[in-house]
């Protein structure tokens, strides 16, 4: 299988499918039929190529710019490292309007068209089961406080979500009033029966923040899962606990 999914790259095409001198950022990978797509953000142009039974949403970047050197230095940097998440986000979400998509891990960068053909042909295998498993599923995270509290931060999922998510399924321990702790037991144990898989993300000591998950749910289940916060609003009130979902997204914390 590996040595056929470069098939339809033939030679002829190569010069104008990967452009010379140039790095690949590669952000996903998706179902076939979205290759030919292009999209552009924030000033990138981002495409999908058919590459075997999948297709690679990428973006040609200068080389010097992404070199891997220059990509380790540029990550203490926020603002640069918000806008790199910013646009993969968009380019997955936009591209999952139209098919299946599996984010690649932010920053996924080759220097040229052969050093990604060459891990593409390695992992071809790999990311076709990522693509059946997690193609029809959303993430979803759930956010619980008790009190005053600061809610999310502007921050982009990529960094405020997915780089914070643990590969626990345990809920964290809480300190809190008996009351406080049972209600905050009983919605995790309800938003994980509605979800197949979960994964604890670190509160990054937020005020008020009682625990945060990202949740793992088939696209039939997210009513359920909005179902199950919906059944706890009454009680949590009472005892000043506030829960949040945020919107359905691509699976970024379980590729």
């Amino acid at each position: 299988m590996a040595n056929g999914s470069a098939s339809h790259l033939s030679p002829s095409t190569r010069p104008r499918v990967y452009p010379a001198g140039r790095a690949v950022s590669l952000l996903g990978a998706c179902a076939p039929e979205l290759a030919g797509r292009r999209l552009t953000i924030e000033g990138r142009r981002i495409q999908t190529l058919r590459f075997g039974r999948l297709a690679l949403l990428l973006a040609f970047v200068d080389q010097q710019a992404y070199a891997a050197d220059e990509i380790e230095r540029r990550r203490a940097e926020p603002g640069w490292l918000a806008a790199e998440a910013r646009i993969l986000e968009q380019a997955v979400e936009r591209a999952r309007a139209s098919g299946a998509v599996i984010p690649m891990r932010l920053l996924t960068v080759f220097p040229h068209a052969d050093a990604l053909e060459e891990t593409a042909r390695e992992l071809y295998p790999r990311w076709s089961r990522a693509l059946t498993r997690l193609g029809g599923k959303r993430e979803c995270v759930v956010h619980v406080y008790v009190g005053p509290h600061a809610t999310a931060s502007a921050e982009p999922y990529l960094l405020r979500v997915t780089q914070r998510a643990s590969r626990s399924s345990r809920p964290p321990a809480i300190k809190a009033e008996p009351a406080v702790l049972e209600h905050a037991q009983r919605i995790w144990r309800d938003c994980a029966a509605a979800s197949v898989a979960l994964r604890r993300v670190q509160t990054a000591g937020r005020r008020g923040a009682l625990w945060s998950a990202a949740m793992l749910v088939p696209d039939a289940g997210v009513g359920a899962l909005r179902a199950a916060l919906e059944s706890s609003i009454e009680a949590g009130a009472r005892l000043g606990v506030s829960a949040y979902l945020e919107a359905p997204r691509a699976p970024y914390s379980f590729v």
